[in-house]
């Protein structure tokens, strides 16, 4: 079970007011909304929930304190991890490390001057003829679900940069449209996040090929949001501030290294196996153990929980 530890809210005074404007959270009403929320869960008792105020609180500031919304998120949260399989079917740090090595991501220490995380990807880095391109997709949304335990992230939301360099034909097949969609659909429909902008730099001629990929996926709030800089980094600083990128991208970091974030996931091992203990119970947890299922000799064997009609 998820720990029972006491919310205690985080947030300044400034940005608990941002969360007031700009998603509905009021301090005073906040528990109503959880209760809500954990009330909805009696609707669907083939989930596991897990019903802690901090993880629940993610999907809520989300969806502007909509607790229905909310719920419909949060229901697609699970369903995704049941579905998406070669992006969840070991979604622990220490199976990404070999990812992890190749210097792909890079979070900012600090954040912007609106309170936004800073990601940045460089999926060029991968080599798509010896690595799964899949490994690097499901590293870079596990390093989104950890900033999203981050309140003040919560609130303020995140920028994502992708640096193209390297990246070739290759990439793109080995991504391919149906990759693309489940991608897209996580980072706009299921993540817990507040996705405020997309900037694109060093894109190769292949880049126009690998966005088509996402672009029938994408909403319009989404295309919005995204920017493309080639190699004009000044551009790219009147969104993002110089003193938070690496050298290579005009940045005051002296160089690109991931070594941080690296010891933040991995230090985070135990909550991402706790977490994946919820959703949809696996086969054999449904059926009441192991033993339980077809013998070859005899037929079915072991006994069946009972089941709700």
């Amino acid at each position: 079970m998820a720990s029972k530890k006491q919310y205690v809210c985080t947030l300044d005074e400034k940005t608990l007011d941002k969360a007031k404007r700009e998603l509905n959270e009021d301090p005073a009403t906040r528990q109503v909304h959880l209760d809500k929320l954990r009330e909805m869960f009696n609707s669907r008792p083939d989930i596991k929930f897990r019903s802690d105020d901090a993880f629940l609180l993610r999907f809520l500031r989300c969806k502007k304190f909509n607790a229905e919304r909310a719920f419909k998120t949060l229901v697609r949260y699970y369903e995704t991890r049941r579905d998406y399989k070669e992006i969840y079917g070991n979604f622990v740090p220490s199976h990404m490390n070999h990812i992890l090595e190749m210097n792909v991501h890079y979070l900012a220490s600090g954040r912007d001057n609106e309170g936004r995380r800073v990601f940045l990807f460089r999926p060029g880095c991968v080599d798509p003829q010896k690595t799964n391109l899949v490994t690097a997709i499901a590293t870079s949304i596990m390093v989104l679900e950890k900033i999203s335990e981050e309140e003040e992230t919560q609130v303020n939301g995140v920028v994502a940069i992708g640096d193209f360099t390297g990246a070739t034909m290759g990439h793109a097949t080995a991504l391919g449209p149906a990759t693309a969609k489940k991608l897209t659909d996580l980072i706009q429909n299921v993540l817990p996040l507040r996705l405020k902008a997309i900037h694109y730099v060093n894109q190769p001629a292949i880049f126009d090929a690998m966005f088509a990929l996402f672009k029938p996926f994408l909403g319009e709030k989404i295309k919005k949001r995204i920017h493309f800089h080639g190699e004009e980094f000044g551009n790219l600083h009147s969104h993002v501030p110089s003193n938070l990128l690496p050298a290579e991208y005009g940045g005051a970091i002296p160089e690109f290294s991931n070594k941080e974030l690296t010891e933040y996931l991995l230090a985070s091992e135990e909550d991402f196996i706790e977490n994946n203990k919820y959703g949809f119970p696996k086969s054999k947890d449904a059926l009441g153990g192991e033993s339980i299922g077809a013998d070859p000799a005899t037929g079915l064997k072991g006994t069946f929980k009972k089941l709700e009609i």
